[in-house]
């Protein structure tokens, strides 16, 4: 069927897609970004619809591909996004049944033994990072039919003639410098509302930054390694920079948000980059919103970043039990958290701290402690998220072993909502539970104080207040 699909056409034109779905992440899509200056180099035309930034629905996505039509439609996808991703395909499908229709992010990456077999309208997908194979692909996609080699394409996953589906080798990109960067002109930081990742920010517009790829830590219930492998690999400095000041030149941004969780894995990357920032005079002020580990700080970086501009860190906590943290192999005792937020106590920086709560062997009474372990620490914001096994990380894997993901439904897979009820626990205690540990940790003064201080725009406000009721539901 593929082959009949695009056996005679000629591909001009390609539409990235953000889906529609419930997050509040709303902030340019920079993994689009770098495929759409790659497909730009070839020669195509591209575009990026982003439906939460733009609050497109389903319906006016239709609407929205019958004026602007495209000959490859690639959407990115996370495991929350599987029903609306559905529903996207099959819009395509109606209108234009001859496209290419490729799959990419986070959910194929973790699933991609999957994929193909779960959604037979999509031709393609792409496992891990995608910019090395995206170009080569685009490439076959340009030749005659008779002569379209899928096999060599790096990370792809496809069906060949006799309709098995093929995983194709897993390559990872070595030298972060060589790619492009992101088209930003197709995802504009000044036409974004004032909610970026983490909710605060001191300056606007802000435009996501990723410096390192990678993880080489063993947490059982993150999927980042699905993506990024164990192999850290970082961009020079100097390249850094040269896009921060085409940011700041060309669009206003005054604001960077690093979104890689181990650029301070990296001590001399880390005072490279604030002695630079400091050298260029940009008055860019930045934050790390994505967590970043807490045994990574020292006092001397943390001075060089407080003096560069960084006013805000998240930092992954995650559970306020020791037997919890050595179960999901975090690497974190309740000492050593103890001991850097006591460190981080010291500069003028808001520290966010991550919790977890429900994940498998976890008790009401972990949770419980998890809470007021939040409430003994000096930090400023909290974030209770509910676990989600994401495909692709240990608990999935042991979890589906031991039969217990049927009946999952994804729809679910939101951080106020709850994606997985664990053994001797119910739908409404853990909501109860993620209730109570918001309230707890917010509704105290210096907290209300503190929080208000950070508002900067009515918008900024609008949107944390409507983060907040959400949470409450």
């Amino acid at each position: 069927m593929l082959f009949a699909r695009i056996a005679k056409k000629v591909m001009n034109r390609i539409l990235f897609i953000i889906p529609v779905n419930r997050t509040y992440v709303v902030m340019p899509p920079i993994g689009p970004g770098y495929l759409a200056t790659i497909a730009r180099e070839l020669g195509y035309e591209v575009d990026v619809l982003n439906c939460l930034k733009d609050r497109t629905s389903h319906q006016e996505f239709e609407e929205y591909i019958l004026e602007h039509p495209a000959d490859i439609f690639g959407l990115s996808m996370m495991t929350y996004d599987l029903n609306s991703v559905r529903k996207h395909v099959e819009i395509i499908r109606k209108h234009y049944p001859q496209a290419v229709v490729v799959l990419g992010g986070a959910h194929p990456s973790g699933d991609y033994l999957n994929i193909l077999n779960d959604y037979p309208e999509v031709d393609f997908a792409f496992r891990g990072e995608a910019e090395l194979g995206f170009r080569e692909f685009m490439e076959v996609l340009r030749e005659r039919e008779d002569q379209r080699d899928y096999s060599k394409v790096a990370n792809l996953i496809w069906r060949n003639r006799q309709g098995e589906v093929v995983i194709n080798e897993w390559r990872l990109v070595r030298d972060l410098d060589s790619i492009a960067f992101p088209a930003w002109d197709l995802i504009d930081p000044r036409t974004y509302p004032e909610a970026p990742h983490g909710g605060f920010a001191r300056q606007f517009p802000v435009a996501p930054m990723v410096i390192t790829r990678g993880c080489p830590y063993q947490c059982t219930f993150c999927s980042g390694k699905t993506v990024t492998g164990t192999t850290i690999r970082r961009r020079s400095i100097p390249n850094v920079m040269k896009e921060i000041e085409m940011l700041a030149r060309d669009f206003g941004v005054r604001e960077i948000h690093i979104e890689d969780e181990n650029f301070t894995l990296h001590r001399k990357l880390v005072v490279e980059f604030c002695e630079s920032l400091l050298e260029s005079k940009l008055n860019i002020t930045w934050a790390c919103p994505s967590g970043v580990r807490l045994d990574t700080l020292n006092a001397e970086m943390l001075d060089l970043m407080q003096k560069s501009g960084c006013h805000s860190l998240a930092v992954g906590i995650e559970f306020g039990s020791d037997r919890i943290q050595e179960l999901t192999k975090k690497g974190l005792t309740l000492d050593l958290i103890r001991d850097r937020l006591n460190l981080l106590s010291n500069y003028d920086i808001k520290i966010t701290g991550f919790f977890m709560m429900g994940i498998p062997g976890e008790t009401k009474d972990d949770m419980k402690k998890t809470m007021k372990f939040a409430k003994e620490l000096p930090i400023h914001r909290a974030q209770f998220n509910n676990f989600m096994p994401l495909p692709g990380t240990e608990i999935y894997n042991d979890l589906k072993e031991k039969g217990k993901l049927n009946g999952l439904d994804t729809d679910h897979f939101f951080v106020h909502d709850v994606g997985y009820i664990p053994d001797g626990l119910t739908r409404k205690d853990l909501k109860n539970l993620q209730r109570r540990a918001y309230l707890e940790f917010y509704l105290r003064p210096k907290v209300i104080y503190s929080l208000l201080k950070d508002v900067e725009t009515p918008k900024q406000f609008f949107y944390l207040t409507k983060r907040f009721l959400d949470a409450m539901k």
